[in-house]
């Protein structure tokens, strides 16, 4: 079972606040796995990269499955924070009336993001944690349970916008949104072969087409 309490080490006399450590650790982690991969992804090399005394990192997240849950953690709770501000941004542009145009702003404006960071190592991480996930069940729950709150947070919106089914119209519109950001990070050719452009254009018939 994934462990939920990580206590602060004091390897060589070194203390500091356990948020602190915890939020140093999550991105030395991070680093490590976009850098080296699954297989280079260990305590101890989280340790050297930090320059931290070896050890501390084990005394956090004992287990290695510990600390691929707490990389996975620290992802998508940005993910989630970035998303929070995007569900701000159209209710302050359109109060309890949102548009489909404002949508697709906001859907092309996280499209330029995850563009410009298409070949950082922060998104080569989090396809790492994927795979890590995959292969063990507790963390493929964390994963999954990560993707429905992720869906139930555009289902009001696609309700306000008139859809039938606003369930469907939000995991469509995560579907596609998942499609784009793989192919832009892996096969981005396929998207630039095409002379229609992803643009505004773009997603404004695409969100018009999930809504239904």
């Amino acid at each position: 079972m994934i462990e939920q309490r990580e206590k602060p080490a004091n390897a060589a006399g070194r203390t500091r606040d356990n948020g602190n450590r915890r939020e140093e650790l999550a991105r030395g982690a991070l680093e490590v796995l976009g850098e080296h991969g699954s297989r280079g992804f260990t305590h101890r090399a989280v340790d050297r990269h930090l320059g931290l005394p070896e050890g501390t990192t084990s005394a956090y997240f004992r287990r290695r499955e510990d600390l691929v849950a707490m990389v996975i953690r620290h992802v998508f709770a940005a993910d989630a924070k970035q998303l929070d501000g995007i569900i701000s941004r159209i209710e302050a542009m359109c109060g309890d009336r949102p548009t489909v145009e404002v949508v697709a702003q906001c859907c092309h404006d996280m499209w330029l993001n995850v563009s410009a960071q298409a070949r950082g190592t922060d998104v080569l991480a989090r396809y790492e944690c994927f795979i890590l996930a995959r292969r063990d069940p507790e963390l493929m729950q964390l994963v999954e349970n990560v993707m429905l709150r992720r869906q139930n947070r555009w289902e009001p919106i696609f309700e306000k916008l008139g859809s039938s089914d606003p369930i469907a119209s939000a995991r469509d519109l995560g579907l596609l949104l998942r499609s784009l950001f793989f192919s832009e990070i892996f096969f981005p050719t396929t998207l630039s072969r095409c002379s229609s452009p992803i643009d505004l254009s773009f997603f404004i018939r695409e969100v018009k087409r999930v809504t239904g």
